[in-house]
């Protein structure tokens, strides 16, 4: 039995920042779960239609669906991130603990997204519209159809990490081309 390292890209801590300073201006007060699931949809049509994901962020499975482990993590005030990138963030977002929910508010009234590209933006822009009016249990129902996701889930232990591989079935001839073109960074 082969286990291949999943398919993983480089983390980009300013996009991330900046995509989430974007949905909380046209969303002010989204939590973490949705800002979760929308980096998810944007960063899986993005890789697919450009070779590249937004955020380069680790998906891993948890019980309500795919979570952006270092997003998730840069949401959370217990997650002992580094203090330069805590400033970072507190420089463009508000977040308030609202039971176990985390409202993201952004701190800008016309932010620039120099790190974020056009596509960038639309994608995200996009995954708003589309999933950020969906109720709590149909998010967590269509997520947790993603065939990574369901690999992942059915692994022994828990949040492990999706292979973003899956998100290329019965397209194998992208794949190959992002492999032959893109820079992929493989970690153990």
């Amino acid at each position: 039995m082969t286990i291949s390292t999943p398919l993983r890209f480089k983390f980009n801590l300013e996009r991330c920042i900046q995509g989430m300073q974007l949905l909380a201006m046209h969303r002010p007060g989204i939590t973490q779960y949705y800002i979760g699931k929308v980096f998810f949809f944007a960063d899986k049509k993005h890789l697919l239609d450009w070779g590249r994901p937004i955020s380069g962020d680790r998906y891993v499975a948890m019980e309500h669906g795919p979570v952006p482990s270092a997003i998730y993590d840069l949401l959370k005030s217990d997650s002992g991130i580094p203090d330069e990138v805590v400033t970072a963030l507190n420089e463009r977002i508000r977040t308030v603990q609202n039971s176990n929910r985390i409202q993201v508010f952004s701190l800008e009234e016309t932010p620039a997204y120099p790190a974020l590209s056009r596509t960038d933006r639309e994608y995200l822009l996009e995954a708003l519209a589309t999933y950020g009016n969906m109720s709590f249990g149909e998010l967590k129902r269509i997520s947790h159809e993603d065939p990574a996701y369901e690999a992942a889930w059915t692994m022994p232990g828990l949040n492990n990490e999706m292979d973003l591989r899956l998100w290329f079935e019965g397209n194998e001839e992208s794949l190959e081309e992002l492999f032959e073109t893109a820079p992929v960074r493989k970690r153990a």
